[in-house]
């Protein structure tokens, strides 16, 4: 009895604690105090549902988030929805446009190069520490993903590898055993999956570089294999920076001719406009006369 005793004695001692109050004074019986914990668990799960939707496209980029059918069809009102958004704008992976929605964020391919400049620096740094801790059965096992995957890229092959290499990518960040790497680089995935339509490079030129990554980390080379993968990122950014200039290019074109067209027909206006009003325009107007 004693035992149980001074058992119950520790547990009220920490319970004591916890509220601010000495041990040694009675602890009142009180009315338990009800703690919101369904509804936080509740947002939380609306949240973990969205971003879910965001990453795997369910929500396509630049489509508009239909607040009140998703309360509907959750059977829930709309605040843990709204609750949800907002961690979601937060963390850049929607917008919310006044009197207009609740939209997935729509990243421009100069956007995506910015975010993988922060992936070169986050994964490289992953790279280096999973370097020491890696196993060769794990690197054999990785190498494996990629096993008749740099054939002729058809449409169900980029589809397996970018599973595949977005598993590979996380299992490092994983192995690097850095919580906060871990954190920093869920937050720049997100965006990156939920903008990734199809790939940056083809598998052709990506997976040898994959084999580098591997070879450095099979040594327990970390200055290789940060390296590796910097090289391996950084090649998509330079890719990303191609593209988007071109695009920028194409645009500054479309806007140039139309703003060259515009100008045209308003001088075509003018001159006609001239034509029909050419009396008032130079002075006084004469009224006709009769004779």
């Amino acid at each position: 009895m004693a035992r149980a005793g001074s058992l119950t004695d520790a547990i009220a001692a920490g319970v004591a604690r916890l509220h601010g109050r000495s041990p040694l004074r009675p602890i009142r019986q009180a009315r338990p105090k009800v703690v919101p914990i369904q509804r936080e668990s509740l947002e939380e799960q609306v949240y973990a549902r969205l971003r879910s939707s965001i990453i795997d496209r369910t929500i396509q980029p630049g489509q508009r988030i239909p607040v009140d059918r998703l309360a509907q069809e959750l059977g829930i009102s709309r605040t843990p929805i709204l609750n949800a958004l907002k961690r979601l704008a937060q963390e850049r992976a929607v917008d919310c446009l006044s009197r207009r929605g609740i939209y997935v964020r729509r990243f421009s391919k100069r956007e995506m190069a910015r975010l993988f400049e922060v992936r070169e620096a986050l994964e490289g740094m992953a790279a280096r520490l999973a370097a020491p801790r890696i196993a060769l059965t794990e690197v054999r096992s990785l190498s494996a993903l990629f096993r008749g995957l740099d054939g002729p890229p058809s449409a169900a092959i980029v589809r397996r590898y970018i599973e595949r290499d977005r598993y590979f990518h996380w299992r490092l960040v994983e192995l690097a055993g850095n919580e906060q790497l871990m954190a920093a680089l869920d937050s720049v995935n997100m965006m990156f999956f939920a903008y990734q339509d199809g790939v940056v490079r083809p598998p052709t030129e990506t997976i040898p570089e994959h084999r580098a990554i591997l070879e450095a980390l099979g040594r327990h080379d970390s200055g290789g294999s940060e390296a590796a993968m910097r090289v391996h990122i950084r090649r998509s950014i330079e890719r990303l920076e191609a593209e988007a200039e071109e695009q920028e290019a194409r645009t500054a074109e479309v806007h140039g001719e139309a703003r060259r067209g515009g100008k045209a027909r308003s001088g075509k206006s003018g001159r006609r406009s001239g034509g029909r009003h050419g009396n008032a325009r130079g002075g006084r107007h004469h009224e006709p006369t009769t004779r």
